[in-house]
């Protein structure tokens, strides 16, 4: 993980336009992107996994919604 970019819980929300209060509440109901935790409150995510995770929320119609994509 030495090339990737770590982005701030601040940063983080503002990339996926929600809340910091959104994506704190998704990581605890394990909701949200994935994320690295180096101590008890350093909380940090990988801008390409948080990219990825974001694309593969991608939908063309609301009937897609909820399928599990293959």
């Amino acid at each position: 993980m030495s090339a990737q970019t770590l982005l701030t819980v601040e940063d983080a929300a503002a990339r996926l336009k929600i809340s910091k209060h959104t994506l704190n509440r998704w990581r605890v109901t394990g909701e949200g992107p994935p994320f690295v935790k180096y101590g008890p409150r350093l909380v940090r995510y990988v801008e390409s996994v948080l990219d990825e995770w974001a694309h593969k929320r991608l939908h063309g119609s609301t009937s897609e919604y909820g399928r599990e994509s293959s």
